[in-house]
């Protein structure tokens, strides 16, 4: 393996974490009992979320660019 697939590897598992740790946005029985939801309403992200929304955003950035180098070693520099 190489280091971008090191990466892949470190990066899905904290991606994996991270989505496990995030607060859910919605309760439960509401989608059940198709009750109002307030799901779509202006809410504004505080506390832990901002960082695990953030912390996502860029860990999935990396994935991604990661994939792609990943990708193209073969062909470029093999």
């Amino acid at each position: 393996m190489q280091f971008p697939d090191w990466v892949i590897f470190i990066a899905s598992i904290l991606m994996i974490g991270i989505s496990a740790l995030q607060s859910s946005k919605d309760d439960v029985m509401s989608a059940f009992t198709g009750n109002n939801s307030e799901l779509f309403r202006n809410k504004k992200v505080q506390g832990p979320d901002v960082f695990f929304n953030r912390a996502m955003l860029i860990i999935s950035i990396l994935f991604f660019a990661m994939i792609l180098w990943s990708n193209n070693i073969d062909r470029f520099f093999m």
